[in-house]
């Protein structure tokens, strides 16, 4: 066993993907074993994501930029 030191904001990520039943090394585990391939795995990625906020800002920008052109 080892220890790691991980930021606080992975740390809950982490512990939102965990089940009842998992450990902090089967979400771990789960992450680096998982393979892209079907994009909707994908789904819900973002959802807690203090990013998400931003990227929908951007996106409206860019929505409003496109009208005020045509």
């Amino acid at each position: 066993m080892k220890t790691i030191t991980i930021r606080e904001d992975t740390y809950y990520m982490l512990r939102q993907m965990k089940d009842d039943h998992d450990s902090f090394s089967d979400v771990i585990d789960r992450l680096l074993t998982y393979k892209t391939g079907n994009i909707r795995k994908f789904a819900g990625a973002l959802k807690h994501s203090k990013n998400l906020d931003t990227l929908k800002e951007e996106i409206r920008e860019i929505r409003d930029s496109a009208k005020e052109r045509i």
